[in-house]
């Protein structure tokens, strides 16, 4: 990454650059809508969809601020990233770690099991211990 940053110039002309734009954007709009439709009808594609849009958010935010034109241009990108994208990205990781949380809590308590780690960092993964099992029959 240092060498990059380093070797890259810091201006390049690209051609389709509104085509890249609005790609990303119409991307970022698709997660939204998406995230959107499964938090309201309460379904589990809310966490990773979430994850996914909180990601298009940052980056999202990051590339406005770095490409603006100095002036009024940045003042608007940082003003979009700090009170609008950057905060909507906090709440969508927010939610995604409460409700994988809960849901592995619930899915405990469902299988009379006793929910021992909050912690994601400490909570295993179940899917290779259903694979041994699954290999074992």
């Amino acid at each position: 990454m240092i060498y990059i940053l380093n070797v890259l110039p810091s201006s390049y002309r690209a051609e389709h650059w509104n085509t890249a734009w609005f790609g990303y954007d119409f991307g970022m709009l698709l997660t939204l809508l998406s995230t959107s439709w499964a938090l309201w009808n309460k379904r589990q594609a809310a966490i990773p969809g979430a994850l996914v849009s909180a990601t298009f958010l940052v980056i999202d935010s990051w590339f406005d601020v770095i490409t603006s034109n100095p002036g009024w241009d940045f003042k608007i990108a940082v003003l979009s990233a700090s009170l609008i994208e950057l905060p909507t990205s906090f709440l969508l990781v927010r939610f995604s770690r409460k409700a994988i949380r809960s849901s592995i809590h619930n899915a405990h308590l469902k299988a009379g099991m006793e929910s021992l780690s909050p912690s994601l960092w400490k909570t295993p993964l179940m899917i290779f211990d259903q694979e041994k099992r699954t290999e074992a029959l």
